[in-house]
């Protein structure tokens, strides 16, 4: 079989074993939703914020702010915007237009689907000095899911990516104005795929760690530091056939064979602070910085043959600012805002060296506005918070993509991006 062929048969189908396209709660195909507190900031607090267990998730150093033993708990829906529009059309090689598009194919998509994102978190204080506990979140994920017989299904038709982070943790107060905390991350990956010439599914679980600080300089103000850790993958994938497999695959179609897909997912460097403002308010801001040119490459291997699918990301920047205002003593109100910077870079034509962005992840830098509220109250005469927050995510350009196989290789679609994030969370301290 020819390289392009085999390179069509593996890069371009194996990329959603370690992301999917949903371009909804952050850049590329990273999670934020973790806590609904922190989302009402648009997260501009998340690493310096340490308001409930469910922060030790941004910043292990957070459950030194833990009394006694307190849970928390978060579930999200993420609505995602991804339609869309074939706007340069090219068949066999040859431009056409619209009205001239061969039938029975669709030149349009709507490939979003909506996403349940859960997430929880336990704290307990052993002493007066050291805490322990646990976290459970989703950091990477979602789902797209184009038509059988979209102009790109060659790239990519359905991606499912679920992926599970459990992080254990300890945090020690070394000292009124200085915190340590460190997490061991255990993060589990199941996806599923398909595309016009192959189906993958496969499973795998790696360990990375998150190590954070809390420094108070001054009364009233709170300074978060938090690094986390990248990952290492190799997936072993189940890899089913279709008859429109390129060469001499397609005879195979219906077959079950086994392949192997490798990657890297990125690090994460947060620096934040919070200061208060008077007794009832709280300003925050946070800086992140993505380690994305890690995953520079999927590398497929099937019938001993590895072939290098180059991804070219770039890394990566956040930046939020939010606010708080305590209504009463009960309520309390938050808005911040963020941008969000997409690794994935413009493509004009195949021939550009820094090809990325696919059909698979239509990503684009965009804007979070976000508004959310707590209430303490006590339930079962425990001390009780709920939380409830909702983010708008606007995208800042129509991203472009190029079909990269297939008849209609060469294509140009235009997609339209954006979110609309609901949280609902809370906390309970026995």
């Amino acid at each position: 079989m020819k390289p392009a062929a085999m390179r069509c048969l593996l890069g371009c189908t194996a990329t959603a074993l370690v992301l999917t396209a949903t371009n909804a709660a952050g850049g590329a195909f990273q999670l934020n939703e973790r806590s609904a507190k922190s989302q009402g900031m648009s997260f501009a607090d998340s690493v310096s914020g340490a308001k409930d267990p469910s922060y030790a998730g941004f910043n292990p150093a957070a459950l030194t702010k833990v009394q006694g033993l307190q849970m928390s708990g978060n579930a999200s829906g993420v609505f995602p915007i991804s339609d869309g529009e074939t706007t340069e059309p090219i068949f066999n090689g040859e431009p056409i237009s619209r009205d001239d598009a061969p039938a029975g194919f669709e030149l349009d998509t709507n490939a979003d689907r909506s996403g349940f994102i859960p997430a929880n978190a336990i704290g307990y204080r052993l002493n007066e000095d050291v805490a322990i506990g646990i976290t459970v979140n989703a950091p990477f994920g979602l789902s797209t899911e184009n038509p059988d017989n979209f102009v790109g299904a060659a790239d990519g038709i359905q991606s499912n990516l679920l992926t599970v982070n459990v992080s254990p943790a300890i945090a020690w107060t070394v000292s009124d104005k200085f915190a340590l905390g460190a997490s061991v991350n255990i993060l589990y990956l199941d996806a599923r795929l398909t595309s016009t010439p192959i189906a993958l599914d496969g499973d795998s679980a790696e360990i990375g760690y998150s190590v954070g600080t809390l420094i108070e300089p001054l009364d009233g103000t709170q300074i978060g530091i938090a690094y986390h850790s990248g990952y290492d993958f190799e997936v072993n994938v189940e890899a089913i056939l279709s008859p429109e497999a390129p060469g001499f695959l397609g005879g195979l179609a219906g077959q079950e064979f086994d392949a192997a897909v490798e990657a890297s997912l990125p690090a994460t460097f947060q620096a934040g602070i919070t200061q208060e403002i008077g007794e009832n308010a709280r300003l925050s801001a946070e800086f992140r910085y993505i380690f994305w040119s890690a995953f520079d490459s999927i590398d497929t291997t099937l019938f001993g043959i590895t072939v290098e699918d180059p991804q070219n990301y770039e890394d990566a920047i956040f930046a939020a600012v939010g606010g708080e205002y305590d209504l009463t003593p009960t309520t309390t109100l938050r808005a911040g805002m963020a941008w969000d910077q997409s690794p994935t870079v413009d493509t004009t034509s195949l021939a550009d060296e820094d090809l990325g962005r696919t059909v698979r992840v239509p990503d684009a830098d965009r804007l979070w506005f976000s508004v959310g509220a707590s209430h303490k109250m006590e339930l079962f005469g425990f001390d009780t918070e709920l939380d409830v927050a909702y983010s708008y995510l606007l995208a800042l350009q129509d991203p472009e993509v190029v079909i990269r196989a297939g008849p209609f290789e060469g294509t140009t679609v235009e997609y339209e991006g954006g979110a609309h994030i609901f949280s609902v969370g809370g906390s309970i301290r026995f």
